[in-house]
């Protein structure tokens, strides 16, 4: 789907953290291909024949809303690798975060623009669900932080000619434009940006680093800024050596994304509770999550909060000579 390269970091971070966990798992892929009707298929597979109970994903969040209430009925876990809206964990106790949710990370961009003097933004988003609550969620808090929104443009996620878009963008004048789509969506509205002689900065999401998205967008994407989740654990003998284990295992250029991470820490962290509980005991797999509280893994400090949300600390890295570099750890 629109997001294949985020599920094969996914997927590798898993193939990795098997060869380091005490217990034995045993796992099932499948594709949800971000679309509802497909993970539910999977999940019904999962839960009335197979017998599986413990879910890593589905990583696009209208996948998993779309199973959380059969996951409820069979009392088995979602363990979300990605963004997440804050009502979910209202609504479902199954789903444990191993990412963040959408509003930390609107929070943090739309902080750090104000702090930079910006004073208007045009916000393109896809038409998902993730993207939607995109759409809602950040004007908010970028009008609470002085900056206008002076249009929004909902785009589907296949979209490739965003020239009319752009049209409009120019008459606006804004300071910025923020973009959360698809990693050859970014990579193309950013190529059209430029080649339409217009330098206005373009920020985005954690999501836009992908080797994808560089090869969408080329020379287009320099100094392309986004939030990204900060890592204390960057420079670690042991973070170093899960890269030089990815590269090995994977392609030399392979560079393991930070839901890489995500999953390692998460199914580390499974490897935990599976000292005090049984396989199948979800309720108390679940206890062990949301009471955990704090903990320092591969991907950075990350809160387990009692209703199964996380917290993560953001920075902002950006696009530099075809690289991810960081521009600040502190918001």
């Amino acid at each position: 789907g629109p997001f294949a390269e985020w599920g094969s970091t996914i997927r590798e971070g898993m193939e990795l953290v098997l060869e380091d966990t005490e217990h034995k798992f045993v796992v099932d892929y499948q594709d949800s291909v971000c679309e509802p009707p497909k993970t539910v298929t999977i999940a019904q597979k999962f839960f009335n024949v197979d017998g599986i109970k413990i879910v890593i994903g589905p990583g696009c969040v209208t996948g998993l809303r779309a199973i959380a209430p059969l996951a409820e009925e069979q009392e088995a876990l979602l363990f979300s690798t990605g963004l997440l809206d804050d009502a979910i964990f209202q609504e479902y106790d199954s789903v444990i975060n191993l990412a963040t949710q959408i509003s930390t990370e609107a929070d943090h961009m739309a902080e750090y623009l104000g702090k930079n003097n910006m004073t208007s933004m045009v916000i393109i988003h896809g038409t998902n669900y993730f993207g939607e609550e995109y759409g809602r969620r950040l004007p908010e808090v970028l009008e609470k932080n002085g900056i206008e929104v002076k249009s929004i443009h909902p785009t589907d996620l296949d979209t490739i000619d965003f020239r009319t878009i752009i049209l409009k963008l120019k008459e606006d004048k804004p300071d910025a434009v923020y973009i959360h789509q698809s990693e050859n969506a970014i990579g193309q509205f950013a190529k059209q940006l430029r080649q339409s002689n217009s330098q206005i900065p373009i920020y985005s999401t954690y999501a836009a680093e992908a080797q994808s998205v560089l090869e969408s967008g080329g020379e287009s994407l320099e100094e392309l800024k986004y939030t990204y989740p900060v890592n204390i654990a960057e420079e670690s003998e042991k973070k170093k050596e899960f890269e030089k284990r990815y590269a090995e295992k994977f392609g030399k250029d392979k560079v393991p994304s930070a839901t890489s991470f995500f999953v390692y820490d998460g199914m580390m962290l499974l490897d935990k509770a599976m000292n005090e509980c049984q396989p199948n005991d979800t309720q108390c797999i679940a206890k062990f999550f949301k009471t955990y509280g704090e903990y320092e893994g591969l991907s950075g400090y990350m809160k387990f909060e009692p209703d199964g949300s996380l917290t993560r600390s953001f920075g902002i890295k950006k696009v530099e000579n075809g690289t991810f570099v960081w521009v600040t750890k502190e918001i």
